[in-house]
C-alpha cells in the first residue's frame, strides 16, 4: 500500500507535486485557482450572512426582553419568558461562537491552499499580500477578522446571562 501524502503540496498535485507545469498544466491550473478563490468570496458572503443572522435574533431577543420588563408587572409569564429568552439567547451564542470559529479555519484552510496553487503561478498575489501584511505576527499591520468577530457572541452571551438572572431572580421571588 502506498504512503498517504503528508503535505499539503502532495495532497494538491499529487506524485507529480515537484514537477514544473507546461503552458496547458499552468492554464488549466489557473482556472482552477480562479474557481478557487471565488469559493472564497462566497465562504465570505456566506459568514457575513451567518453573523447578521445571528446578530438581528439576539437583538429580537433583547428587544423582547425590554418589552417585558418595560411592562413593570411581573406575572406569571415575564419570568419563565426571561428564564427561556436567556436560555435561548445563550444556545444561540455558542453556537454563532463555533460556526465563526469553524468559518475562520475554513478561511486559513482555504488560502492554504491557494498559497499551494500560487507557487505555481508566475504571479502570487495572495502570498506577497500575506506578506506585506507581516502574515499575521503583527497586530499593527494586520488583525484577523476572526478575532473582532468573535467579540459579538460575547456580548450578547453576556447580555442573554444576565436576562437569564434576572428571570431566576424572578421565579424565586414570586414564591
Amino acid at each position: 500500500m502506498a504512503s498517504e501524502p503528508t503535505t499539503l503540496e502532495q495532497e494538491l498535485f499529487g506524485h507529480d507535486h515537484a514537477a514544473s507545469p507546461n503552458d496547458t498544466h499552468v492554464s488549466i491550473l489557473l482556472e482552477q485557482y480562479k474557481l478557487f478563490v471565488g469559493t472564497s468570496e462566497a465562504l465570505v458572503a456566506r459568514r457575513q450572512q451567518v453573523n447578521t443572522f445571528f446578530l438581528s435574533v439576539n437583538s429580537i431577543i433583547l428587544a423582547a426582553t425590554s418589552l417585558l420588563i418595560r411592562e413593570g408587572t411581573v406575572n406569571n409569564i415575564t419570568a419563565p419568558a426571561l428564564v427561556v429568552l436567556g436560555l435561548s439567547g445563550i444556545v444561540l451564542c455558542i453556537a454563532w461562537g463555533r460556526m465563526i470559529r469553524s468559518f475562520g479555519q475554513l478561511n486559513q484552510g482555504k488560502f492554504d491552499v491557494i498559497h499551494a496553487i500560487e507557487r505555481r503561478l508566475p504571479a502570487r498575489i495572495f502570498i506577497a499580500e500575506w506578506a506585506v501584511l507581516g502574515r499575521g505576527a503583527d497586530a499593527s499591520k494586520y488583525k484577523p477578522f476572526t478575532t473582532t468577530e468573535s467579540w459579538p457572541p460575547w456580548i450578547f452571551g453576556l447580555l442573554d446571562a444576565l436576562v437569564l438572572l434576572a428571570g431566576i431572580v424572578l421565579l424565586f421571588c414570586a414564591t
